[in-house]
């Protein structure tokens, strides 16, 4: 990994304080919402951090927290 790349977690934990200190309000999210606004904001946080464009599959690699 390069120096200036940033890991998964760093990048969960970095998009999560961008949500939390923007003036804009981006939620509620949840599984009664739409979720399209989450989905624009993810691709935008990714778009500004050069991140990768998820692997074919990727849900495959995914578990949930149950609770």
């Amino acid at each position: 990994m390069k120096k200036n790349e940033l890991t998964g977690s760093e990048a969960l934990y970095g998009f999560g304080a961008w949500l939390t200190t923007r003036e804009k309000v981006s939620g509620p999210f949840s599984a009664s919402h739409l979720t399209p606004p989450m989905a624009e904001l993810i691709k935008e946080f990714c778009e500004v951090n050069r991140l990768t464009e998820p692997r074919e599959n990727w849900t495959d690699y995914l578990t949930h927290p149950s609770k």
